[in-house]
């Protein structure tokens, strides 16, 4: 039975829970209170998604995995504000929760998936990581920072096998079923463009996707 290990499992990582365990997948989903690892419909634990330690204590108790994925949010005032009259701990969250989560989260599922010599490891941000967006600059250097870690775990792990890829959500989402008349994505597209980065066969992998909602302009 394959097996996801998600990180951020309240909203986007419970969604790609549903749907793979739908297909036959077991599910391991990591989060920050009791309420949200009780609801999750796999094995639900809490972890701080930003320790090291603690990140690497979940990773032993997952193992074996096929896919591991990272939808962990900051917590407080998404975007940061606008650069010269935002707060002066604006940065916080992306320093302190956004790249230390990123960074361990590459650098402990990749030796992981390393060690088993396959897998997939998906990197999910924001359409910020593109280009960054008036009073969003702090989100834009930390979705920035979640790419770069990216491209380099792309060509760092593909000689190994495993396949990392960054998953951009190029616009706003809501629930299963909830588009909006196309002005937001579907949380379960998004759930099937996970599925669809981890079945590519080993002949051509896609290491960034980014997905726009149908209703919304696309910015190249």
């Amino acid at each position: 039975m394959p097996h996801l290990l998600v990180f951020g499992a309240r909203n986007l990582g419970r969604v790609v829970a549903e749907h793979l365990i739908a297909q036959g997948w077991d599910a391991t989903g990591v989060s920050r209170t009791e309420e949200t690892a009780a609801a999750f419909p796999g094995t639900g634990i809490v972890a701080d998604a930003t320790s090291a330690a603690s990140m690497a204590s979940v990773v032993e108790r997952a193992k074996p995995f096929d896919l591991a994925v990272n939808a962990v949010s900051p917590k407080g005032r998404f975007g940061g504000g606008d650069l010269v009259t935002t707060d002066d701990d604006a940065m916080a969250p992306y320093l302190e929760q956004v790249l230390p989560a990123s960074f361990a989260f590459f650098r402990i599922c990749g030796a992981a998936l390393i060690e088993r010599g396959a897998g997939t490891i998906i990197q999910v941000t924001g359409g910020s990581s593109r280009r960054a967006l008036p009073g969003r600059a702090p989100w834009g250097a930390g979705a920035a920072g979640q790419r770069a870690l990216s491209q380099a775990a792309a060509n760092e792990l593909k000689p190994h096998g495993v396949h990392a890829a960054l998953l951009i959500c190029d616009g706003s989402f809501g629930g299963p079923g909830d588009d909006a008349g196309g002005e937001r994505i579907d949380t379960l597209e998004l759930a099937k463009a996970v599925q669809f980065l981890h079945e590519q066969g080993r002949s051509a992998w896609t290491h960034e996707l980014v997905v726009t909602p149908v209703g919304d302009r696309w910015t190249p």
